[in-house]
């Protein structure tokens, strides 16, 4: 896989990152509260970015392509559940929000595989 197709996957994976938080930002602000900057979480959107670029250059460029959604599917899980079972207690659990978290990994899987050049919902 050229290193070319990884960069603009990564590129295009951060830009959907910032344009979901900023959107997400904007809903749960509450009226009076200043606005944040998109610049305020571009570092950790860009890092989160290229970890999940490189992982689907791995998966897309040496260990097949057919199963990207399920695969992204099950990398949102890991990256959302686990980290909301810690902060509160079992059975409380913000079951949207971590919908919503795991969605933006499975959209960002597919602009990857796209990008990529593979196909992500199978062959």
């Amino acid at each position: 896989m050229a290193f070319t197709r990884v960069v603009l996957g990564w590129a295009a994976v951060t830009l959907l990152f910032t344009l979901w938080r900023t959107a997400e930002q904007r809903l749960q602000q509450t009226p009076g509260q200043p606005t944040p900057t998109i610049r305020a979480g571009l570092l950790t959107n860009a890092i989160e970015g290229l970890l999940l670029s490189l992982f689907a250059g791995l998966w897309f460029g040496s260990l097949g392509s057919g199963g990207g959604v399920l695969l992204f599917f099950l990398v949102g899980a890991l990256m959302e559940i686990p980290s909301r079972l810690r902060s509160h207690p079992v059975g409380s659990i913000p079951w949207k929000p971590a919908l919503a978290g795991i969605i933006r990994i499975v959209l960002a899987g597919m602009v990857l595989g796209l990008v990529m050049g593979a196909w992500p919902f199978g062959r």
